[in-house]
């Protein structure tokens, strides 16, 4: 991860963005998206190893040892599910990334139209619409 963020500030900012107001905004609002997903995906996957640590030490209620097996078995699993929706969150902040880029090309081809100049400029974009609207 680029940079270490507060989750409860990020999701604050999250909240009360608008992320129609400008560009800006709309990118602001995507890293900050980006961001947190990468930092929940550390979390889950932090948290999926300490779990399956204190799986395979565990004792049962009674004092007596769990089966070895049975704690193997459940260590392993919480281990694996917890890498798995780390992945998942990552896979989504990829997405973001991708939807970023996507914004970046659609600014790219809007200021190379405007360049091109002529009447009708502002219409002669990537995104331009038969109606003319």
């Amino acid at each position: 991860m680029s940079k270490q963020i507060d989750l409860v500030e990020a999701a604050t900012s999250f909240t009360d963005s608008d992320v129609t107001q400008s560009h800006q905004s709309y990118r602001d609002y995507q890293e900050n998206t980006r961001a947190m997903l990468c930092a929940i995906s550390l979390v889950l996957s932090d948290d999926a190893a300490h779990i399956a640590a204190w799986m395979r030490s565990r004792t049962g209620p009674d004092g007596r040892r769990v089966k070895w097996l049975s704690r193997i078995w459940f260590a392993s699993r919480a281990f694996a599910h917890g890498n798995q929706a780390a992945e998942a969150f990552l896979e989504a902040a990829k997405a973001v990334v991708r939807m970023s880029a996507v914004h970046q090309e659609y600014l790219l081809a809007e200021q190379q139209a405007r360049k091109a100049g002529g009447d009708d400029a502002k219409r002669k974009g990537r995104y331009e619409t038969k109606d003319g609207a």
